[in-house]
């Protein structure tokens, strides 16, 4: 059950420093020479080193670079970069996650957070990771919406957060993202909670991938 525990925290390991390769190329592009003002624009920066990082890192899930042409995503938008308010859980019990292999991933209950689309109340919670002790911790925000099994894929996405503040944040979903067993069948990847289901369409962030390998 430890060997077990500790195999399952390893991969989380892996994915956190995946998670912040990504916040770091965020990051880059704000302090680079490159004259990046509008969100938008460092969105698409951060998209177009997405799909570079897939098409030559031996850590991408891509099996066959050569004919990788990029990943679909819907336009920016403004609509869906949203100001969240926060709830602290009180409960930091560990708690598992289902993953797509039958194992399960661990995480903590952090916080609920509470916004409105097309002026309907929604909550997501959203996880920490056991490991991270920062003060602004990583967070995890698995989601399905009603784009689901026609847009995007079936099995929901994943956006992550960094907390910045102790009342809002924010929750934008043109950076979500497809889970990396959705282009690789090698990956198992945790299985979005039923309760983080959205009742309406977000129509940001990536689209369903059509060459699965």
């Amino acid at each position: 059950m430890k060997e077990k525990y500790n195999s399952i925290k390893r991969k989380q390991a892996l994915r956190i420093v995946f998670i912040l390769g990504a916040l770091g190329i965020v990051v880059s592009l704000l302090l680079s020479s490159i004259k990046v003002d509008k969100p938008k624009d460092i969105v698409e920066k951060y998209r177009e080193q997405k799909n570079d990082h897939f098409r030559k890192s031996i850590k991408s899930p891509i099996k066959d670079k050569e004919n990788f042409t990029g990943l679909s995503y819907f336009d920016y938008s403004e609509k869906y970069k949203i100001k969240a308010f926060i709830t602290f859980t009180q409960d930091t019990q560990v708690v598992s996650m289902l993953r797509t292999d039958g194992k399960r991933s661990f995480y903590i209950a952090f916080a609920k957070a509470s916004f409105k689309i097309d002026n309907k109340l929604q909550t997501l919670t959203l996880y920490k990771y056991p490991d991270d002790i920062q003060n602004k911790p990583l967070l995890f925000v698995p989601f399905y919406d009603a784009s689901n099994g026609n847009t995007t894929y079936t099995g929901g996405r994943y956006l992550d957060v960094e907390l910045s503040s102790n009342k809002t944040i924010i929750l934008d979903f043109n950076y979500a993202y497809n889970p990396f067993c959705v282009y690789n069948y090698q990956y198992t990847c945790p299985i979005v909670p039923k309760e983080n289901t959205l009742d309406v369409v977000i129509n940001a962030g990536e689209k369903s991938y059509s060459n699965p390998q």
